[in-house]
């Protein structure tokens, strides 16, 4: 059982700083870094204080009962029929990114792996989920691989800076479009196509809806942590926890084929947010800050990373005469997400948000299984 104390504080600890970031005050640290990384790093500090107690099974009980329920709530308002809509461009740019950093973490992982931890590989598999999902995919892979906190730590940091750079960098090559879009013999014209492709509208939902939501998602959550007690161990896939994951996901997203589970992940996704915000301060008050002094090498290799990533969507984008609008939202699906896709893709056009948040809510249904590829590969790399 969770001690109801440790519980009810880290609780407080994610509702503060959830109120805190709607302040105007508050805009300057989010936007150097996003909420999920003060949800994670906030509890680490408190918890090498002293303030936040070091009670392990506690922690580890809240993210086994909040993880699953949450990832159904966030992946059932995947809408397959949306992703299909995008069209060849945009779905050819998302799979050579997808490519770029299913690959390229392994291959860093060569030149860097003799000054990172032993476990470096889960590592790799976990940025790799975050870099073509999200948060969601990041925590998903943690549990599954179970990845140490000197491993896990330094990722939160590595993410947030990698991230929020290669941002700036893509709005930044704005400017030289017309350029990179000669060199690569591509033209912006067929953009304009996609603009049809559009997102669930967020209107006001009944309570009752809500409540559908979390009762759907708890069910499915309980019916895959029984299954996964029978299901065997792997290399990849070594615990109950881990199976209940991979498990949660999948029947996730075959409900999602189904409109009326759409509908529930409408309301489900509001509520399944602020849950992964507390899996996150519950991964954080297992940390300490002693687990970051890996940080510069992991940040060199996600800089390496992102640059191999880049490298091969230039490429695929010469051969295919993709322009640098597409591949630029493409690349932002991949390594930001849902929130900082659709704003890289209006620095190059309108027509190209809902492009931004489709390949993004796409990327998030599939981030998990290529993370695990990822690890796989990478496992197999440095044995």
């Amino acid at each position: 059982m969770i001690p109801a104390q440790s519980a009810l504080l880290l609780l407080g600890v994610v509702g503060l700083l959830a109120a805190a970031s709607r302040h105007p005050a508050a805009r300057p640290l989010l936007t150097c870094c996003p909420l999920p990384f003060w949800c994670y790093t906030t509890p680490m500090a408190l918890r090498t204080l002293g303030w936040l107690p070091a009670d392990d099974a506690a922690w580890k009980a809240l993210i086994a009962l909040v993880l699953p329920v949450a990832l159904v709530l966030l992946l059932l308002e995947m809408d397959w029929l949306a992703v299909k809509r995008l069209g060849p461009s945009a779905l050819l740019a998302m799979l050579i990114g997808m490519g770029g950093i299913v690959l390229g973490g392994p291959l860093l992982l060569l030149l860097a792996g003799p000054h990172l931890p032993p476990e470096a590989w889960k590592g790799i598999g976990i940025l790799a989920g975050t870099w073509t999902g999200g948060s969601a995919n990041m925590v998903a892979l943690q549990t599954i691989l179970s990845s140490p906190q000197q491993v896990f730590a330094p990722l939160i940091v590595v993410d947030a800076v990698v991230t929020y750079g290669w941002m700036a960098i893509l709005v930044a090559c704005r400017g030289i479009a017309p350029r990179v879009n000669r060199w690569l013999g591509a033209s912006d014209d067929a953009t304009a196509s996609m603009a049809s492709t559009t997102s669930a509208a967020r209107d006001a939902l009944p309570w009752h809806t809500f409540a559908a939501a979390a009762g759907t998602a708890w069910l499915v959550a309980a019916g895959c942590r029984v299954l996964a007690f029978h299901l065997p161990r792997t290399a990849l896939v070594g615990s109950p926890a881990a199976w209940t994951i991979l498990l949660v996901t999948t029947t996730s997203l075959v409900l999602s084929a189904f409109a009326p589970m759409r509908r529930l992940g409408r309301a489900g996704a509001r509520i399944g947010v602020p849950c992964l915000y507390v899996v996150l301060a519950a991964l954080g008050a297992q940390a300490n800050l002693s687990a970051m002094t890996s940080v510069p090498v992991w940040l060199a290799v996600g800089c390496g990373w992102v640059v191999f990533h880049a490298g091969c969507l230039l490429l695929g984008g010469r051969l295919l005469r993709l322009p640098l609008s597409v591949l630029a939202t493409a690349s932002q699906a991949n390594v930001g997400g849902v929130i900082s896709a659709p704003l890289v893709a209006a620095t190059y056009g309108q027509e190209l948000v809902p492009v931004g948040l489709v390949l993004a809510i796409g990327a998030n249904a599939v981030g998990t299984y290529l993370g695990l590829g990822a690890a796989g590969l990478a496992r197999w790399i440095v044995r």
